[in-house]
């Protein structure tokens, strides 16, 4: 029988492993309403990022080659309730299952997209460095004082690389 994680307890050794701490998690609750504003806006452009990449892109075209809108809606959809999730961050029994899940979804195509095969995780990993320099210039653009806005993209980078764990335990097995 497999092993049974702990995810939350994880999701804790991760938080000490990149050193995330209360002050990092507060100023990602402090910066949070500066960047909830554009979140479609980031949004967009990670999805655009996508589309400039064929094999990023080929997920959310047609059969016929065509973007498909209402997949890129609902993919669009699904990313913003992640960046709500993690705005709300706290390590609790729902929110690392919710990462797994994601990274599972990703990872374990359905039926309805197998013959697309799994998302390669090197886009899981592509698209979190993306959305941490989405995330660092909206925080310069936003914030007058310079030095808090390097320490809140920080926060933000080490909140990001626990959930990245998470996300590629859909992928990878460990021992």
């Amino acid at each position: 029988m497999p092993a049974i994680t702990d995810w939350s307890a994880r999701m804790r050794e991760m938080m000490d492993f990149v050193g995330l701490g209360p002050a990092d998690l507060a100023l990602v609750q402090d910066t949070a309403p500066l960047l909830v504003p554009h979140v479609a806006e980031l949004t967009t452009a990670i999805y655009d990022h996508f589309l400039r990449f064929p094999e990023a892109g080929r997920f959310f075209l047609t059969g016929q080659g065509e973007v498909d809108q209402e997949r890129l809606s609902r993919r669009k959809h699904s990313l913003v309730r992640w960046f709500q999730a993690t705005v709300d961050f706290k390590v609790d029994a729902e929110f690392p299952v919710f990462l797994l899940a994601t990274g599972l979804v990703h990872s374990h195509p359905s039926t309805l997209r197998e013959h697309l095969g799994p998302v390669p995780p090197r886009f899981m990993i592509g698209t979190i460095s993306f959305a941490q320099t989405a995330l660092a210039q909206l925080l310069f653009q936003k914030m007058d004082d310079p030095q808090k806005a390097m320490l809140a993209a920080i926060a933000w980078s080490k909140l990001l690389m626990v959930q990245l764990d998470v996300l590629l335990a859909g992928y990878l097995a460990e021992p």
